[in-house]
Parts: structure tokens; sequence; C-alpha cells
């Protein structure tokens, strides 16, 4: 009977994971973020919103960043959303953490 491997891949129960410290200051997101304001997209599109109908929206604002890194990387939809959850790159310029992708109920947007 041989032994068990050993694997190196044991999850944690707790990891604090620092966004700001993977993503390098000279990051090309980072310098896109420095030069873009996207607040004016809840301005514009607030309009086409009902407080009153329908389901919850997902933020304006995280659409067009995620449209931008779709452009930007030349990613299809598909590419989009399996590469998300594992660039930090990605998702610190959305606005998120690797743990609001990977479990959208702890908090996270549903994407």
């Amino acid at each position: 009977m041989r032994p068990r491997r050993w694997t190196s891949h044991q999850p944690k129960w707790f990891q604090h994971i620092d966004m700001e410290a993977l993503v390098s200051q000279n990051h090309i997101l980072r310098q896109i973020d420095r030069v873009l304001d996207f607040s004016a997209i809840h301005e514009w599109v607030a309009p086409l919103y009902s407080e009153r109908t329908g389901r919850p929206a997902v933020d304006p604002e995280l659409v067009m960043r995620i449209i931008l890194l779709s452009y930007l990387f030349n990613h299809s939809e598909r590419e989009r959303f399996q590469t998300l959850p594992m660039h930090a790159g990605y998702l610190w310029f959305l606005g998120l953490d690797f743990e609001s992708v990977l479990h959208p109920e702890a908090g996270g947007p549903r994407l």
C-alpha cells in the first residue's frame, strides 16, 4: 500500500490578501484608474432605472469597468469570466477581491 501524497494545496481557514500589494504601482490598470473618472456614469444612467420594479441592478460603473477590461485585453465574454476570478489586477480594477468573486453570497456582486 502506497502512502498518501502530500498536497501543497491545503485550504487555509482564514486568509488575508492585500489586493493593493498584489497589483504593482506601475500596472496599466492603476494608470487607467488614476486618469479615468467613472463616477459620472451613475448620473447618466439614473433615469433608466426604477426603484420600484424589477431586480436590483448591477452597479453601472462596475459594468463599464468590465467592458473596458474586455476591450483592453481582447477577451471574449467567456474568457473574461473565466479569467476574472484568477487575475488580481482585474479584481483590483473592479474594486473586488478573491472572496467576493468566488462566493457572491458573502456580499460580492453577481456578475
